[in-house]
């Protein structure tokens, strides 16, 4: 889909608001603070929290959250702990672990003069990682890891520091080993790469970071249309403002606010006709007009490229929002547009037994072109929070639908300009023509934590003949000595059926991995 122009200035409205208007800045005096990667655990635990209505101006869709917003929904959920009669596992458990873990976060959160201009953490934390892996088992939402048939291991490290309160910077290596995989022309089966790495500079409550990150849009927890962490995080520029802020006069009405902006260029492998070197343009806004409501939209953009490569900037925008196909043209680009809402109820154990809280979300996009968009894909989703009174439970469930009748195989595909990043969706790691269907139980009882996953995918569901169906079924359990060690062990089966699209083809793959983690 492509944003016309009256789109375009209301957006660009919203953004001046979040800007420049001083009634829309209330946290100006946070210091620059590197995000929390998307792998953390901290995530689901948040997701709690809300259902609890322990923090009621988070907006969960536009992640990663960096340090100082952890602090910030850190701070307000021991407020309304301390409020409640009751402590429930979930205060607790930020009494017991997040207060150590996030101490000098939650410390500028309280009192943001205090925070310290200059640190520097040559270890933020350490995680080993093994698998085995006796076939070609799928793996996604790993931010592009290899994980190959036989023997993997994987090091991971994280730097961050701060320079002059206005001046962060992050850095991850990543050591990877695979016994059957070789990186480079030289055969080696072991290689050392930046997997992430960044630098912040915070102005008031915008923030432009430079380097290579990942990004998830959208309110999914299996998935999402357009950014998740299938693929490798890429080097961007992104300008945000990383905590919610109220927007002015009438607008104040919307709720807390929050918006991205990033430009990036692809730097991977392309094949055939696929234009190598491509600009990505991405926009995420959210808004929260209740406690219980969060909306949001979205939008990426594909161009350029050989050939590409002379244009002006009013090119550039008839690129990005103008409402017309330019195929095979200096002109031409692939979009896709998606807008979102989540709607969380907590507190709902005083009138049912069955649950505490509940989350429903859903996710609607198009593909191109089209007004309203068509090509249209979804997902929808609910979550169940404290099911039968089980402190810290969740029972979740997810479904994808990524085949639009009018042309099936549109999403994720173009001639020219393919939404993949190093051979890996930026989406729904279900892929174009496909369906997806997602459960999981979790539930944490500290110091034992444990998830049972079931995940049904089918692909070449109306272009096929014969549709690959794959099930995978995962067992997880993990075990914290404290706030800052754990380890966890994972199990996964996988069965496909009509392998390739060819009838009757079956395969079978197994999966077993170990991941041990420090927190400083």
């Amino acid at each position: 889909m492509r944003v016309n122009g009256k789109q375009l200035l209301c957006l660009a409205g919203l953004a001046a608001c979040l800007l420049f208007s001083p009634a829309s800045i209330p946290f100006c005096g946070a210091a620059s603070s590197v995000n929390i990667p998307l792998n953390r655990d901290l995530y689901d635990d948040m997701s709690f929290w809300a259902a609890e209505g322990l923090i009621g101006s988070q907006l969960a869709s536009i992640r990663p959250f960096t340090g100082s917003e952890v602090g910030r929904q850190l701070l307000e959920a021991m407020d309304r702990c301390r409020a409640g009669k009751t402590q429930s596992a979930a205060c607790r458990d930020i009494q017991n672990r997040y207060t150590k873990l996030f101490d000098g976060e939650i410390a500028e959160a309280q009192s943001p003069d205090s925070a310290a201009a200059f640190y520097f953490k040559p270890v933020e934390s350490f995680a080993v990682t093994y698998s085995y892996l006796d076939g070609p088992f799928s793996t996604f939402n790993n931010e592009g890891l290899p994980e190959n048939k036989g023997h993997n291991l994987t090091l991971r490290l994280q730097t961050q520091a701060r320079l002059g309160r206005v001046f962060s910077v992050f850095v991850e290596p990543l050591f990877v080993f695979n016994q059957n995989l070789a990186y480079g022309e030289d055969g080696r089966r072991h290689d050392t790469r930046l997997h992430k790495g960044y630098a912040k500079l915070t102005l008031f409550n915008l923030e432009l970071q430079v380097g290579r990150d990942s990004l998830w849009w959208g309110p999914g927890y299996h998935g999402s249309l357009l950014m998740s962490t299938n693929a490798r995080p890429f080097d961007m520029i992104k300008l945000s403002n990383p905590e919610p802020v109220l927007l002015p006069w009438i607008l104040s009405y919307l709720g807390p606010a929050q918006f991205t902006l990033l430009f990036s260029q692809l730097n991977d492998t392309r094949t055939g006709e696929e234009l190598a070197n491509p600009f990505l343009y991405g926009m995420r806004l959210g808004l929260k007009p209740h406690p219980w409501l969060e909306v949001g939209a979205s939008h990426l953009v594909l161009f350029g490229g050989p050939g590409r490569r002379h244009l002006s900037a009013q090119d550039v925008v008839k690129i990005l929002y103008s409402n017309k196909n330019r195929d095979r043209t200096n002109l031409d680009s692939n979009q896709q547009f998606a807008a979102d809402i989540a709607l969380t109820v907590p507190n709902l154990g005083r009138y049912l037994y069955v649950i505490d809280g509940i989350k429903l979300y859903g996710e609607i996009g198009g593909e191109d072109t089209g007004t309203p968009p068509d090509r249209r894909a979804y997902i929808v989703g609910a979550a169940l929070f404290k099911p039968f009174g089980l402190e810290r439970a969740a029972l979740r469930g997810e479904y994808a639908m990524l085949s639009p009748d009018s042309v099936p195989n549109a999403w994720y595909n173009h001639r020219y300009y393919p939404m993949r990043f190093h051979d890996r969706v930026f989406g729904h790691h279900a892929g174009s023509d496909a369906e997806d269907l997602f459960v999981e139980w979790s539930h944490s009882l500290d110091p034992f934590f444990y998830k049972l996953s079931y995940d049904w995918e089918k692909s070449g569901v109306k272009l096929q003949n014969h549709p690959q169906k794959k099930h995978q079924v995962f067992v997880e359990a993990g075990y914290r000595f404290n706030a800052h060690a754990q380890i966890s062990l994972r199990y996964g089966f996988e069965d496909i059926r009509n392998l390739n699209h060819i009838e009757n083809s079956r395969q079978r793959n197994h999966l077993l991995g170990l991941e041990a983690a420090l927190f400083f």
